[in-house]
């Protein structure tokens, strides 16, 4: 059973399209996190789900219950799903056990209320803060309260929206892990939305792509950066060189590093144009005096240096690893050669092929 379904949902403001047909489906004790740039309609589909958003057409189900089509609209509080959101919206007058005791029912007992939240402050870790306030508390115990809240509501759907961008990075990844555990030990599926793709890959079990009120591509992360099926995903998720090359053969490519062997056989026609996408770490880089390519710049950043060379009057992005004390280390205007490294390749249609 899927825990949710959204099927061909629109949505518009002022006759422009901030959803278009998009379709989703999130399985059990899932993850999935819906990425993208800023006004691709990602908190839009959320407020749709949450029943936040009316003007709607299409169709949501939870659990095979439909809560949204043309004849049905269940109002937010009767959905039984958990929304955490960037502020941590707690309470500041209650401290922290009747913040999460807030969310209960009043058919619950006294007995039955102090069961479930003392409940959901172990699961967070929290059980020796209930008698604080929120301004007592750190930006990560917070939220943390907000996560207990929310699970303390017992909820078949967990929203979140941008739930880490107050954090600072260490507290952040922290509490990543640590509320992925929890979801996955309870089996809680959730739908998440961040513009960080670092906060997709560390949180979710699959990441969907939008642009421009649809999903473009809904995957792994390890898929979508290897995978991608176009060069708006593929430059999203991660830094992209592109060079032109030809199809020779079934299993090659000529461009501007020579002849190119494929692993899998391709699907293009002989001298079908194309572009050719290389990651940072595709390309090799080695001093040579008689290079033909040469080092505009040099960024350190830690394990890695990110070297930006000039070749065949392109310029490209390189990494080469600082793991050693012994490892090569590049200067402005070194002479170098670039190889391409033996990988699966992607390829885009050439923005000049006129096939």
């Amino acid at each position: 059973m899927s825990a949710l379904k959204i099927e061909n949902l629109s949505c518009s403001y002022q006759k422009t399209a901030v959803l278009e047909a998009l379709d989703l489906t999130l399985n059990d004790n899932e993850i999935v996190c819906l990425l993208g740039e800023s006004g691709c309609g990602k908190t839009t589909l959320l407020r749709a789900v949450a029943g936040l958003q009316t003007e709607l057409t299409g169709k949501i189900s939870i659990r095979q219950k439909v809560l949204n089509d043309e004849k049905t609209y269940t109002p937010s509080e009767q959905r039984k799903i958990g929304l955490i959101f960037q502020d941590y919206a707690l309470f500041p007058h209650l401290n922290v056990f009747d913040n999460v005791a807030f969310s209960l029912t009043n058919k619950l007992s006294k007995t039955e209320k102090q069961q479930r939240v003392d409940s959901v402050l172990s699961l967070v870790q929290l059980s020796d803060m209930s008698k604080r306030f929120p301004h007592q508390l750190s930006g990560g115990q917070q939220q943390r309260i907000a996560i207990a809240r929310a699970l303390a509501y017992q909820p078949e759907l967990m929203l979140l929206d941008e739930p880490f961008s107050n954090l600072d990075q260490h507290v952040r990844f922290q509490l990543i892990n640590e509320i992925r555990q929890l979801f996955k030990q309870h089996q809680m599926s959730a739908l998440f939305v961040t513009h960080s793709k670092e906060e997709g890959f560390a949180f979710a079990d699959r990441i969907a792509l939008m642009q421009a009120g649809k999903i473009v591509q809904i995957d792994t992360a390890q898929k979508l950066y290897r995978q991608p099926n176009s060069a708006y995903v593929a430059d999203f998720m991660g830094q992209s060189n592109y060079i032109g090359v030809t199809v020779v053969d079934k299993f090659s490519y000529q461009g501007c590093f020579g002849l190119l062997g494929s692993n899998s056989v391709i699907e293009h026609s002989i001298g079908k144009q194309l572009r050719l996408l290389l990651r940072p770490e595709h390309i090799n880089i080695v001093p040579d005096l008689n290079g033909l390519a040469m080092v505009k710049q040099v960024d350190f950043q830690g394990a890695l240096q990110q070297i930006t060379v000039q070749f065949n009057q392109q310029i490209f992005i390189v990494k080469h690893s600082n793991h050693c004390n012994d490892c090569l280390q590049f200067e402005v205007d070194d002479k170098v050669t670039l190889t391409v490294l033996n990988h699966d390749f992607v390829t885009f249609e050439s923005e000049t092929n006129t096939e």
